[in-house]
């Protein structure tokens, strides 16, 4: 099989456009003209309303709280490990120069996913997008919504040794006034050891603990 019925297998959708997923899995190393850019562009939104649309219908949490639960579900670090954990790191398409490091950043990676939610909607429409996002995203959204990683990683830092101090604090913030993105971020030990944006600073903070937190529980806690 080739790379595009590998997926099409993977995800349980058979694309009738296959120039759209061929697209999709092609990063810009590979060419400047056929890559996903603009489908990556597309499917970021897709994927924000998507969730956005499951947490308003289905739980009914303050607007802080679901900001914080969708910046979670389509932050980098969940995309990225989505492709990898279904295997599709290996399907994507890129060049020389991104091929010899023998790495993809997490951030290609989680724009190749949003690139096939865009495929898959520009192929089939908003409901097979959504049984997509359900499948792969929302399939766990309830383990999710009682996550607070902050104070995960506060309970583990201390059983580990209670004087560790965490602490957040605003790095940068940009963009217009009414969509500002703010940038935090998280020292342990005065020592800076993660930074997340998002759209408000709670999320970013979320997004901090959740990523020192699966550092710690793989590598362990260096004090």
């Amino acid at each position: 099989m080739n790379n595009v019925e590998i997926l099409e297998q993977k995800i349980g959708y058979t694309f009738k456009n296959k120039e759209l997923i061929i697209k999709a899995l092609s990063h810009s190393s590979a060419s400047s003209t056929f890559n996903y850019e603009r489908m990556e562009f597309l499917g970021d939104s897709l994927l924000s309303y998507i969730v956005a649309e499951h947490l308003y219908f289905n739980f009914n949490q303050e607007v802080g709280k679901m900001s914080v639960l969708r910046s979670n579900l389509v932050s980098t670090n969940a995309l990225s490990k989505i492709v990898l954990d279904n295997g599709w790191k290996n399907l994507i398409t890129v060049g020389a120069s991104v091929a010899s490091t023998k790495n993809i950043a997490k951030n290609v990676l989680a724009d190749v996913f949003e690139s096939i939610t865009a495929a898959i909607y520009l192929d089939a429409g908003i409901e097979e997008t959504k049984k997509f996002v359900n499948k792969f995203v929302l399939n766990n959204v309830e383990l999710v919504v009682n996550t607070d990683y902050k104070t995960l990683l506060q309970e583990k830092v201390a059983s580990i040794n209670p004087s560790h101090k965490l602490s957040y604090k605003l790095i940068s913030s940009a963009g217009p006034s009414h969509a500002l993105v703010f940038t935090m971020g998280l020292y342990f030990n005065d020592g800076l050891v993660a930074t997340a944006s998002a759209n408000n600073k709670k999320s970013a903070e979320q997004l901090c603990a959740q990523a020192f937190l699966e550092q710690i529980n793989k590598n362990g806690l260096n004090a």
